[in-house]
């Protein structure tokens, strides 16, 4: 299958920031070209075949892409950091712009531009906190690092209707069902971003101005590492 190079950009998303992971080309006017893999700490390993695999399926070469996009978390500070690096070397070997995306802008943007109320972004940390953001039409407010109890107060204050998405509302479905009976808990398919969603993103912040060196781009972990609080993981 070949994907089309008629339109404005070719760009090549990379999705590692939790534990479902993927790589996408996606041309303006198309359907993204995507491919996925299970990723749950085999970041390293599995991220540069996947990204061969859908050059090869996709029939077109690296130097065909033009914009780089990829998830910067927060998430797994592993998945982060190798698909960071990763999009980073790539971006200054080819000489083209790199864009992030945040993983509960991927999330919760997509969401939020068809659901009628408020939609809240729950990320699944493994420190048992969770990453916690609101997802509005075309943004999103700044990503918290709070501890379950804390997410369900804030979501208890909602009194429009109120949609789930994200990791967080898979590990904690039973606590979230209970506790918030209203809520639109959204299933498997909604739990993690997808590379295409973060091309398309990357895109638009690229079109519209936003930082593009792939020199500047740094991981937005929120939490520190677990290495630097004396634990592993």
């Amino acid at each position: 299958m070949r994907i089309g190079l008629g339109s404005e950009m070719l760009v090549l998303g990379i999705e590692t920031a939790g534990d479902m992971g993927s790589v996408a080309l996606w041309d303006e006017g198309e359907a993204p070209f995507e491919l996925r893999f299970p990723a749950k700490r085999r970041h390293a390993e599995r991220l540069a075949p996947a990204a061969r695999a859908l050059f090869e399926e996709a029939g077109v070469s690296p130097p065909d892409v033009e914009l780089i996009a990829v998830d910067v978390g927060p998430g797994s500070f592993t998945g982060v950091r190798i698909g960071v690096s990763f999009a980073k070397a790539m971006a200054q070997a080819l000489g083209v712009p790199l864009v992030g995306v945040r993983q509960t802008e991927a999330l919760g943007l997509p969401v939020a531009s068809w659901f009628p109320g408020r939609v809240a972004v729950l990320v699944h940390d493994r420190r048992d906190l969770l990453y916690f953001a609101w997802a509005f039409p075309g943004k999103t407010s700044r990503d918290e690092s709070l501890p379950l109890k804390r997410v369900l107060t804030k979501l208890r204050e909602i009194d429009e209707e109120l949609c789930l998405v994200g990791s967080g509302t898979i590990c904690f479905r039973t606590v979230l069902a209970k506790s918030l009976p209203g809520a639109y808990i959204l299933g498997d398919l909604w739990a993690y971003p997808d590379a295409g969603t973060v091309a398309q993103l990357g895109y638009r912040r690229f079109r519209d101005g936003g930082e593009s060196d792939p020199k500047a781009l740094e991981p937005n972990y929120v939490q520190p590492p677990l290495a630097k609080e004396g634990r592993y993981g």
